[in-house]
């Protein structure tokens, strides 16, 4: 009689940790099981189910358009060439007119009044010329040299103060397409000014020549 109930109890022990085992068994898996989302810039709109996953751009789920950027943060590499490119079309010498002169890049803060300008390119490269006064002095002359790189994208400009001359005038400068390179490098410009101040302007290297009276 006892050997028989001590048959039922180490019965009832095995039952008992065997259904242990498979609660803890089956409790143990969420808590092990890691999900990965992984979302490409290139993926259509709305694709890429399922709640998880990272987000990108302004707040859309996978598959949104990624935030735009001022700049590129990658550095460039050796073999990509510079940012712009050349121009198809090109613009021949000429002077340019008061209204034309004074719609220009040129602030009021930087040359006032305007009075006339002149303007050139090539393929690559423009630069104009802006003639008036010095804004806080208009005795002083002053000439404002504006120079744009359509290929590297930079854009300089120089200014040339000519005391005592009043505001000045373009009067002759290069013309037409023939010198649409050289003009950019080394043409001259010829002004008057106001009080009668005549000379010319290098664009070599951005100086003043006075004619002697």
């Amino acid at each position: 009689m006892r050997e028989v109930s001590a048959r039922v109890r180490l019965a009832a022990a095995i039952g008992a940790c065997a259904l242990a085992v498979a609660v803890v068994a089956c409790g143990s898996g969420s808590s092990s099981t890691t999900t990965s989302t992984t979302t490409s810039a290139n993926a259509p709109p709305g694709n890429g189910g399922g709640g998880g996953g990272g987000k990108i751009g302004h707040g859309g789920g996978p598959g949104a358009p990624p935030s735009p950027r001022t700049a590129n943060p990658r550095p460039r590499h050796r073999h990509q060439g510079p940012p712009g490119s050349e121009m198809h079309n090109t613009y021949p010498g000429r002077i340019l007119s008061h209204e034309l002169a004074e719609g220009g890049p040129v602030q009021p803060a930087e040359l006032w009044p305007v009075t006339n300008g002149w303007q050139i390119s090539d393929h690559r490269t423009f630069t104009a010329v802006y003639a008036g006064a010095n804004p806080e002095r208009h005795s002083t002359g002053r000439l404002v040299i504006f120079r744009q790189n359509f290929v590297r994208v930079t854009q300089n400009s120089d200014r040339v103060d000519i005391p005592g001359a009043g505001p000045v005038e373009i009067t002759s400068a290069p013309r037409g397409r023939k010198p649409q390179t050289s003009a950019q490098r080394n043409g001259t410009l010829r002004f008057t000014g106001k009080n009668g101040t005549t000379g010319t302007l290098h664009l070599s290297n951005d100086t003043v020549t006075i004619d002697s009276s």
